[in-house]
């Protein structure tokens, strides 16, 4: 699924699938519907080419979109960045048309596996089913469209692994430079232009020794994301606080019932019964028969606060007091401490690859871009998009610094939440 992520951020415009859901769980319901200007001066095209066409509702559709997202993360758009974003959404939107004119039987099929598995996963990522679907509602969105969106997103996937990613190749020897200096293109492109600069004698020294730091930076940065923190290892007995349907704290009685369950349990594996016995019989963990109640995470992983401190404060083989979280109430035990180590080459030089393939194709995208772009004749009719995307055959460069709180290590190690 990283490739897809990498595409939707670059590509889709629509919605931003990926991180929809998670915008709609702090998001106000929708109250009245505000007008929008195709309402007031008709649903105009504003973009035309070869089977190619955008209209100003669709445009008006993602950047309402883009905006919940914004405000999901507690960020807003100044006005005067409004016609800069439009028009990025519109070019995501005329690429994402265009490519998806290029779908083959083949591409469908691998976008279904595509689909079908963001899909899954999404829910899965929900408490319910029931909760799931209030969430894309509070978007705006229904059942069918959150996965019409999922689908053309899978397409274009599809296409770009065609059309881009399989031409990329990531050797070994650049899998080793990044493991045992940090190098990946951002350092290679940063070096050959301070290999420029040295040459030149009228090149500022101020700038030089800039560029010198932050090859530095970058290369000490991507060593530090193939570091593991100290973790622990963990079972724990679960019973949750919150009603399964209506995602409601339960009542004051109830949740002192389960408090009193939990101090029983408690003192039955102190007395010696098997942990684990105690988990098939108690816990209310959904993911129970998965994992058996076992999760194993550092101090930087997605879990509670209180449960992370109650872990980290166990020896192995204790057993935590019942500790109580936003979710529910816990009962603890430290199976393993992991000391901090560097991850070993074998057991991520996959993921090694696969990110500095992603750097390859973001570097690729905006050359491909304008090259599918011109061959379908795409024309902007709105003047001031056409203004503000220029008519130059130069294709925008893509940035390859890492959005803020994106990092390597985060495709390494999947978070998982009790």
């Amino acid at each position: 699924m990283t490739m897809l992520r990498l595409t939707a951020a670059l590509i889709l415009a629509a919605a931003f699938v990926s991180t929809a859901v998670n915008a709609a769980e702090n998001a106000p319901a929708p109250t009245s519907r505000t007008p929008k200007l195709s309402d007031l001066f008709g649903d105009d095209v504003i973009a035309r080419g070869k089977n190619v066409e955008v209209k100003r509702s669709q445009l008006e559709d993602a950047f309402t979109a883009f905006k919940a997202n914004l405000a999901s993360n507690g960020r807003q758009m100044r006005e005067d960045q409004r016609l800069a974003q439009e028009s990025q959404l519109l070019e995501r939107l005329i690429v994402t048309q265009v490519l998806t004119n290029m779908v083959t039987d083949a591409d469908r099929k691998i976008a279904k596996d595509i689909s079908d598995k963001f899909i899954a996963d999404a829910k899965k990522n929900g408490t319910s089913e029931e909760a799931f679907n209030r969430q894309l509602k509070a978007m705006g969105l229904s059942p069918e469209q959150f996965n019409r969106r999922v689908t053309e997103q899978s397409l274009v996937e599809a296409i770009i692994q065609r059309e881009v990613t399989a031409n990329i190749k990531i050797t070994d020897a650049q899998i080793q430079d990044f493991y045992t200096a940090g190098t990946d293109l951002l350092v290679r492109l940063l070096q050959a232009d301070l290999d420029k600069m040295l040459k030149d004698p009228a090149a500022p020294p101020a700038l030089t020794a800039q560029v010198k730091e932050r090859i530095i930076e970058v290369k000490k940065a991507n060593l530090s994301r193939l570091e593991q923190p100290e973790r622990v290892k963990v079972s724990h007995v679960f019973m949750t606080t919150m009603d399964r349907q209506t995602e409601e704290p339960l009542p004051a009685e109830q949740k002192k019932f389960k408090h009193q369950q939990m101090e029983k349990i408690r003192k039955r594996a102190l007395d010696g019964e098997d942990f684990a016995r105690l988990i098939q019989e108690f816990s209310e963990d959904r993911g129970v028969k998965q994992t058996k109640g076992e999760y194993t995470f550092s101090r930087d992983d997605g879990f509670a606060p209180e449960f992370k401190a109650a872990a980290f404060s166990l020896m192995p083989g204790k057993v935590s007091d019942v500790v109580s979280t936003t979710i529910g109430l816990h009962v603890i035990k430290l199976l393993e401490k992991i000391p901090a180590k560097k991850i070993g080459l074998e057991k991520i030089s996959q993921d090694l690859k696969e990110f500095l393939s992603q750097q390859e194709v973001q570097r690729a995208m905006p050359e491909y871009f304008a090259r599918v772009k011109q061959g379908a004749n795409v024309e902007i009719l709105d003047p001031k998009y056409r203004a503000a995307l220029g008519s130059g055959p130069e294709p925008k460069k893509m940035p390859l610094e890492p959005a803020p709180g994106s990092n390597v290590k985060s495709e390494f190690v999947p978070v998982k939440k009790p």
